[in-house]
């Protein structure tokens, strides 16, 4: 967003978002509140679950990692980051990157595919696919609210997995998801 070039493809994706977003405008509010509560609730079982096996670790380094997540959001929004104005008539009057509702998605999809039960009726491969599609969804209806610019969600993407990277260099185990004890399911749905 420092550039004008970097304005220019904000406001050409938020432009399609805005003419395309007629399907999921009429429910998109409820969704940008309801999503991040929904996964706050399926990471808390799953939490839950992963306290039971004793195996706390993941579990608050995950929790670590989205609180992390959250404050980082906010001061960089709030404090550190200032959006530069290229043009007043489309841009925010205030400074939305990033997300914080984003990055709460992001941080909690994470949290669900690192703690999801390796053997579990719902495939490994479906899990992910729906978890994945939950935080574009996630994504997407922040635009759609006009609650923030695509840019403000891409960064709060990439402020989560930097911060997940960061994570896994220092220790990998934590933020691997759980394969211990899988095995290969005969329908197809084992990881690759």
């Amino acid at each position: 967003m420092l550039s004008p070039w970097g304005q220019w493809a904000d406001d050409a994706l938020f432009g399609v978002v805005v003419r395309n977003g007629e399907l999921v405008r009429p429910v998109a509010g409820l969704l940008r509140e309801a999503l991040p509560l929904l996964m706050g609730a399926v990471v808390l079982v799953l939490s839950l679950m992963a306290l039971r096996r004793r195996t706390w670790p993941q579990p608050v380094t995950l929790g670590v990692l989205t609180a992390g997540s959250i404050v980082l959001s906010v001061a960089l929004r709030d404090t550190i980051l200032e959006r530069p104005d290229y043009d007043h008539l489309s841009g925010y009057a205030y400074n939305t990157f990033p997300s914080t509702h984003a990055t709460v998605a992001a941080a909690l999809g994470l949290a669900t595919i690192v703690l999801w039960p390796a053997r579990t009726r719902l495939g490994w491969t479906r899990m992910r696919a729906v978890t994945l599609a939950t935080v574009a969804l996630a994504c997407l209806v922040n635009v759609a609210t006009f609650a923030h610019r695509p840019a403000d969600v891409v960064g709060s993407l990439l402020l989560v997995a930097c911060l997940a990277s960061l994570v896994g260099a220092a220790a990998p185990s934590l933020v691997q998801p759980r394969t211990a004890g899988f095995h290969p399911a005969e329908d197809g749905t084992s990881p690759r």
